[in-house]
């Protein structure tokens, strides 16, 4: 059945849509005029990305790190499809998009693509990365840098397709918000400073615009500026009302944060997702290439911190979700002891070579445990299969403390390079759903920090909250 408000009601309506790795999910919220109160989710859904045909990709793409640019229209058109069955899309009278960062294509002046995408984590760009601090005028303090940044990636896409001098460099977040509205060639400045943008002086540095002539480079605008009405195509197809305009969204990460709650210099939010990403809002910014930390401006103050290559990657790399549930229950939280959960640094899980943030080493190695060689039996009460799941439940929780480990040391780097002590903590993502991994941390971090629910695990429920109407 279709939601449809009180006739003498006139409430504002936003959908925010989040695009990841593994879908895409869509949140309705009403917005409340008064600035303390929430504002109130309408309606959540979902699509993963499993659930659609799969796209070939031309070969030189490492398929597992790059994505069709057209499974993101589907996904959207999907998600757009699934909440028409349940609210008339026509109340809505904003949208705004966070996608992952550091998710980029090139495209022609019209908006098509001439490149499949590379995501986040594609390490193809590494002779690229090799070279950009060799580029004149290179900045150190830049956050263009390494393989997994966006100035790589351009650089191995215009290196791999030679494309011709009009073509458009487009994030992720950009290309859907170009078949919303129309708008190309125009980014938010959370996605652009792994491109290079200076956010502290808001420009385009001459050593970027100078390397990447003739390609023009995107206009940046603030998070949550009007980009423009909805197309009168899109009216036509979903039912749009045609006053419904499209806002300059943000990163998934700082969506994450903005669902969190956290709102005062002092406050660090965790996303636990494949990966850990970590920010904390401080009075200045800090751009720290030892140890991977940058700085995101957010209204008035800036949100500092980095990405670790750890995660819940690690643990899927490991077992099943079928099999971390299992392990996860198997245990009797309640009655370990906290020594139980100590940490130390004799782990350092990562699915492969490489880390971002608290360390910035593309060639860390992992530090796993070891792990059992028997397979894991799941509901088998056997003797043996007790002894082989008791192995694997010490190899499951040593990972889990070399992630909190991570954790705890980018918090160390944080507050040395702010010098703004941590205040309270949020933690967002669906690592807050593995109980081991939750008693773990609050082990570690309650003597030390206060822990506090997040108002929303949904970055896009986060990312309305830039819509400030």
């Amino acid at each position: 059945m279709v939601n449809h408000p009180s006739q003498n009601a006139t409430p504002t309506f936003v959908l925010g849509v989040d695009l990841g790795t593994s879908g895409i999910r869509g949140v309705i919220v009403k917005k409340n005029q008064s600035a303390s109160t929430t504002d109130t989710i309408v309606l959540f859904e979902a699509i993963l990305l499993q659930e659609l045909p799969s796209t070939p990709l031309p070969r030189f793409f490492d398929p597992h790190t790059t994505q069709s640019p057209k499974i993101w229209l589907d996904l959207l058109d999907a998600l757009l499809k699934k909440l028409a069955q349940s609210f008339d899309l026509s109340l809505l009278k904003h949208i705004i998009v966070d996608a992952t960062s550091s998710t980029v294509l090139l495209c022609t002046p019209e908006g098509e693509p001439l490149t499949p995408a590379l995501m986040y984590n594609n390490q193809q760009a590494i002779q690229e990365a090799q070279k950009i601090p060799q580029i004149a005028g290179f900045d150190p303090k830049t956050t263009a840098q390494g393989a997994s940044s966006t100035l790589a990636k351009v650089l191995f896409l215009l290196n791999i397709k030679n494309p011709p001098p009009l073509s458009i460099i487009c994030h992720q977040v950009d290309f859907i918000n170009h078949y919303l509205c129309g708008r190309l060639n125009i980014t938010d400045e959370n996605n652009a400073l792994k491109l290079g943008y200076d956010s502290i002086s808001q420009a385009w540095p001459t050593w970027i615009r100078q390397r990447l002539s003739p390609i023009q480079l995107p206009t940046v605008v603030t998070p949550g500026s009007p980009l423009g009405l909805i197309t009168q195509q899109q009216v036509k197809q979903y039912g749009f009302s045609p006053n419904l305009t499209i806002h300059a969204g943000t990163t998934d990460s700082i969506a994450g944060f903005l669902a969190s709650g956290a709102s005062q210099v002092g406050d660090a939010v965790i996303s636990l997702g494949s990966t850990l990403a970590i920010k904390l809002i401080s009075s200045n910014p800090v751009f720290n290439q030892q140890y991977g930390i940058y700085s995101h401006k957010l209204n008035h103050n800036w949100l500092v911190g980095g990405a670790s290559n750890a995660g819940g990657a690690v643990l899927l790399k490991e077992y099943s979700p079928a099999e971390i549930q299992y392990l996860i229950h198997s245990l009797d939280l309640h009655t370990l002891p906290d020594s139980t959960f100590n940490v130390t640094d004799a782990y350092y899980p990562l699915s492969t070579i490489g880390e971002r943030f608290p360390i910035a080493d593309e060639s860390l190695t992992p530090k796993m445990p070891k792990k059992p060689k028997q397979t894991l039996l799941m509901n088998d009460t056997s003797t043996d299969a007790l002894a082989t799941l008791k192995a694997h439940q010490t190899y499951f929780l040593n990972i889990i403390k070399g992630l909190v480990y991570i954790e705890g040391l980018a918090y160390k780097r944080l507050t040395q390079v702010t010098e703004e002590p941590i205040k309270r903590l949020y933690s967002v993502g669906g690592g807050e759903k593995n109980l081991l991994w939750q008693r773990c941390r609050t082990v570690q971090f309650t003597p030390q920090f206060s822990l506090n629910p997040a108002q929303s695990l949904e970055a896009a429920y986060g990312v309305t909250k830039l819509i400030t109407e």
